[in-house]
């Protein structure tokens, strides 16, 4: 997909003329200068007296805003920005904004109607967290080549025949394998670094004790719950923790005192809970999940377990998502501060580091249902990689003892 991102220019510039990348001179504009150039096919700058200018460009110092400006004259200044850009990309170009809404709000209109998507990555950030983000990016930007390999392998399970990103139907049961891991999408939750693509919000698998006769679609089907929305909070963990984003979100928290207690609970208070239980359901049915067969036996050692535990701390880690959560997501209302921490549906796992070689046991397992490689039939994670991690003095170790 192409993509084509508009970087606003800013107050602070040199004094002298320049070219217009190299004109701009703050930490903002730096930063996004940086995601436009590494993230996107192709990049202009958003000029309040120019207009629309190319990168290399070379253009005289100015003092103009478009905060000074008309809403007329704003409409004015993006139809002839629009009318610059459209002669230069793709048709099918999508644009990516780092631009302030000013900036942006009638350009995403010209944009809308000639059939573009848009997005605005950074909108529900204050500045100063735009640039902490922006930094961010660089600071970790190995780990986020490793993310971006994650979404381009979970792309390939979505393409092979064996799994596409399908709702949790009941005839599923039959086409689900007896043993793997799954990740959940949910709606409206797409990722900052690659905007057009949807976030992962859960990695999960089924019991991985020793002789567990668990199977991967009850695991699913339990998430999901019945076909007429029945479900059953206490034996997954997923509706839990929804519920009580949901329960905290809409002030019910005196309705529901029972939502989470013990292990199992009386038909009275089941009844109790059925109308957020179907609320839950209701969630959980228009996620698209993705699963791919690990069939290995049941163990902590597995390499199910690895690639739970590790592909989980390459999304969270001990500093945190790199894909934030929209401010709408669901899971900001969770009274678990893991959930809130790594805008991941996960508490276990999400402070740990992880291992980059479990990218290349997903690509083996991934390889085997495209049919380009033999069916595995031995362990993938290193031998030693539990009693290394387990080990180590996790983040969430720390914070434990804390």
């Amino acid at each position: 997909m192409e993509t084509v991102c508009l970087v606003a220019c800013t107050s602070e510039k040199a004094l002298y003329p320049s070219t217009a990348e190299n004109l701009y001179k703050s930490p903002l504009f730096l930063g996004a200068r940086r995601y436009a150039k590494t993230r996107c096919t192709s990049w202009f700058i958003l000029s309040a007296k120019y207009g629309l200018l190319v990168p290399d460009e070379k253009v005289e110092p100015y003092d103009e805003s478009l905060h000074q400006m008309s809403e007329t004259e704003r409409a004015e200044w993006s139809s002839k920005v629009h009318a610059r850009l459209v002669p230069l990309i793709s048709p099918s170009a999508n644009i990516i904004f780092l631009a302030g809404e000013k900036y942006r709000s009638h350009l995403q209109k010209f944009f809308s109607q000639d059939g573009r998507l848009t997005s605005a990555p950074m909108s529900e950030l204050g500045i100063g967290r735009q640039v902490s983000w922006l930094q961010k990016l660089i600071k970790e930007e190995v780990r986020l080549r490793d993310i971006d390999r994650f979404y381009q392998l979970i792309n390939r399970i979505a393409k092979a025949d064996q799994a596409e990103a399908l709702h949790l139907g009941a005839r599923q049961g039959q086409t689900v394998p007896q043993r793997g891991i799954y990740f959940f999408m949910q709606p409206g939750e797409t990722r900052m670094t690659s905007p057009f693509e949807s976030r992962i919000v859960r990695i999960g698998t089924h019991s991985v004790s020793a002789g567990s006769k668990a199977t991967l679609w009850n695991r699913l089907r339990t998430h999901r719950g019945g076909e007429n929305g029945s479900g059953n909070h206490r034996g997954s963990i997923f509706r839990l923790h929804i519920g009580d984003s949901l329960i905290r979100k809409r002030g019910l928290e005196s309705a529901y005192q029972t939502w989470g207690a013990g292990q199992s609970a009386p038909e009275a208070v089941r009844a109790g809970e059925k109308e957020m239980e179907l609320e839950v359901s209701k969630i959980i049915s228009v996620m698209p999940v993705l699963w791919l067969e690990v069939n290995d036996e049941p163990s902590a050692d597995s390499d199910r377990a690895y690639l739970e535990r590790n592909l989980i701390a390459l999304l969270s880690g001990p500093t945190g998502p790199l894909d934030l959560p929209s401010a709408n997501w669901l899971g900001r209302w969770s009274s678990r501060e893991a959930i809130n921490f790594s805008g991941l549906w996960n508490v276990n796992h999400v402070y740990d580091e992880y291992d980059p070689h479990v990218l290349n046991v997903l690509e083996k397992y991934i390889e085997s249902l495209e049919g380009t490689s033999k069916p595995i039939r031995k362990a993938l994670a290193p031998r030693d990689w539990r009693t290394r991690q387990v080990g180590a003095k996790t983040l969430s170790q720390q914070l434990k003892l804390v």
